[in-house]
């Protein structure tokens, strides 16, 4: 039965799923969106019921939705499902008058064990569910996004959140051993330009790890912004930016 589910999932996101013409009013709305970050995308998918009334959606295993990426020329570089495990039974989901589903995801940029180049890619979306009143089944939704350049200073960086105190840690590979950090929310900056020294220098990579203080009078979520300056003028560079869960 996976083996079904999955070559079914399979053709229809290669083959594209049939297209609406009627000019009714489209019962569910299916969307996904990427949003790039220094080392993965962040993947939504989002189901909007369309209709003045309840709908109930029905899928035959719990794999609810499947997607794809594809690089510049068109090759399937990541799929959801690979390598997945579905329950095989009935499952389903229940969305009020106007009420909206989202799923999220995450990309971490590698295939097969190395990072992908820099550049646009584009996401494939396929939602399995269908119930009795009938839509045109799959929805199918479309998006691309830019990732980014590797970031040649911080990499594996990781944030860990306990009663509001955020911990910080990662790789660095930063000339003189030492690099700055602070923290904003959008507004003004909560937390001015910190020095911080690792244990070794570039072209080493050392661990690091910063606990950061109590950030009172945020005004949205916490932007904090890790970076070197250049020997020379004093500009920043390599700026590795993580916004706050």
């Amino acid at each position: 039965m996976k083996a079904i589910v999955y070559i079914l999932f399979s053709t229809i996101l290669f083959l594209g799923a049939p297209m609406t013409t009627k000019a009714e009013k489209v019962p569910l709305i299916f969307s996904v969106k990427a949003i790039p970050g220094e080392e993965g995308a962040e993947i939504q998918l989002v189901l909007f019921n369309n209709c003045e009334r309840d709908r109930s959606i029905t899928f035959p295993t719990s794999q609810q939705f499947d997607f794809i990426i594809k690089n510049k020329e068109g090759r399937v570089i990541y799929r959801y499902s690979e390598g997945k495990s579905f329950l095989q039974a009935l499952q389903t989901i229940h969305l009020k008058k106007g009420q909206t589903k989202v799923w999220n995801e995450r990309w971490s940029y590698i295939q097969g064990g190395t990072r992908v180049p820099e550049g646009v890619y584009t996401i494939e979306a396929l939602f399995g569910g269908e119930d009795m009143e009938g839509f045109n089944h799959p929805l199918q939704a479309v998006g691309s996004f830019t990732v980014p350049e590797e970031n040649p200073s911080f990499r594996d960086v990781k944030v860990r959140e306990v009663k509001g105190r955020y911990t910080i840690s990662g790789q660095a590979c930063v000339s003189n051993g030492s690099f700055y950090y602070s923290v904003e929310d959008g507004h003004r900056v909560l937390l001015s330009e910190t020095l911080l020294k690792v244990n070794k220098e570039a072209p080493n990579w050392s661990d690091f790890s910063i606990i950061l203080p109590e950030m009172r009078g945020k005004n949205g979520k916490l932007i904090m912004s890790l970076y070197e300056r250049d020997d020379g003028d004093g500009k920043i560079i390599h700026p590795y930016v993580i916004i706050m869960p």
